[in-house]
């Protein structure tokens, strides 16, 4: 039973962070995770609490899309993009649930990384050719990866340690250069931060006192002070090498916050799209002349006016469905009140880390749930957070919350 569900998981990690429509995900999600609960038959706490804002944020939606009319092909496609998050939760729960040896999890999460690493890797350099820049490497080999910088942070900080270890130290020696090599060559901004994020929750530095504090503040305001040092240097939009990827760090500023853009230049509007989307989502909320809209959202369906045709990949779109920014896509959806259950859940999830634990492997898994919460706060505003297209941030939520609400040592069978 142990070999079958954890090659399922082995599987499913390829298949949830693949290219595959949400569609296919959501079906997938669906019927894994109901197959999973119908041979436990039992719910509980923990699961219900942390799926409970998702369901809320969902019904809203659901009931303003009532006021509204949208598209049946549209309300459907948001109706299965918002819930597959949930039923991502309900399938990594109840399979860790329905695993014996729970360790098995860390080794596919820590193999499947090696795995996607090493394609990555091979992936960049049989098809480079030529000066490399930024937006040249990363349209070869991805754009990012949220479980290769989860596994990665989670090998630093736990399972290079001999009482955690589910590898070899060779094996561990390789992947470390592996894995590493591979976060540089994405080149991704999300993909750093979230090696941070995950690194100081796992660490417990965000659990806060005096001493937290002082070291916060130190990264914080040495961020600052490099993000202004930037805005001094004279790093064109074209540049290749280094200096490509110091571009992109320059303008991430604006392209979360300044929508103040001539939709015409194409340099202008590429460099700040997160933050026109938002300006047009909120225009297309005005449109209504009403203030339900803000209370609740346009619900389920609602598209948002571009006000021109983009050339959104092959098509050439003016209305479109989903944000980049996860906090203004909520609240386009499902007004302030969803936006305000919104930012209680990830407050919530960053909370585990103050919760009581009766074992350290116990305090493990609450720090990691924690360092989810602070990386969705982040993810949730460049994109979407939970609702980004790939679920496999709501499958590994869900796998870690099976082993908070296990009382038995996870790590007895690995062997020392």
């Amino acid at each position: 039973k142990d070999r079958i569900l954890i090659s399922l998981l082995f599987l499913m990690l390829f298949f949830f962070n693949s290219k595959s429509g949400i569609e296919l995900k959501f079906l997938i999600a669906l019927i894994l995770g109901a197959i999973l609960f119908l041979g436990k038959l039992k719910l509980y706490n923990s699961l219900l609490i942390t799926v409970f804002p998702l369901v809320i944020i969902l019904s809203i939606a659901f009931l303003s899309a009532l006021i509204y009319f949208p598209h049946p092909y549209d309300f459907i496609k948001d109706l299965v993009h918002i819930s597959t998050p949930i039923f991502g939760i309900f399938f990594g729960f109840y399979l860790t649930k329905s695993l014996n040896d729970k360790s098995q999890i860390f080794k596919m999460i820590i193999l499947y990384c090696f795995l996607s690493a090493i394609i990555h890797i091979v992936t960049i350099f049989i098809n480079v050719d030529g000066e490399w820049s930024t937006s040249y490497i990363r349209n070869i080999g991805g754009k990012g990866s949220d479980i290769e910088a989860f596994g990665y942070s989670l090998y630093i900080a736990f399972l290079r340690k001999k009482e955690y270890r589910v590898f070899s130290k060779r094996f561990n020696r390789l992947y470390f250069i592996v894995a590493t090599l591979s976060i540089l060559l994405y080149l991704s901004r999300t993909t750093f931060i979230a090696v941070l994020l995950f690194l100081i929750s796992y660490y417990g530095l965000t659990q806060l006192n005096r001493k937290q504090i002082i070291y916060l503040f130190g990264v914080f305001t040495a961020s600052i002070f490099f993000m202004v040092s930037l805005q001094f240097m004279d790093i064109k939009r074209g540049a290749t090498g280094i200096e490509s990827f110091l571009y992109k760090i320059k303008i991430a500023p604006q392209e979360i916050f300044n929508s103040d853009i001539n939709v015409d230049d194409h340099t202008q509007l590429w460099d700040k799209w997160r933050a026109y989307e938002v300006k047009m989502a909120l225009s297309t909320m005005d449109e209504k002349e009403s203030i339900v809209p803000y209370a609740t959202g346009l619900g389920l369906g609602s598209l948002v006016n571009l006000g021109f045709e983009a050339p959104l990949g092959a098509k050439r779109m003016q209305y479109i469905p989903h944000l980049h920014n996860g906090y203004a896509y909520v609240f386009f959806k499902s007004g302030l009140v969803g936006l305000m259950v919104m930012l209680v859940w990830i407050v919530y999830m960053y909370g585990y880390i103050y919760k009581s634990s009766p074992t350290f492997e116990n305090k493990m898994f609450r720090r990691i749930i924690s360092g989810f919460g602070l990386y969705l706060f982040f993810s949730t505003l460049v994109i979407t957070g939970i609702y980004n297209l790939g679920v496999i941030l709501s499958v590994l939520i869900g796998l870690i919350l099976g082993l908070i609400s296990y009382n038995g040592d996870v790590f007895s069978k690995v062997e020392k």
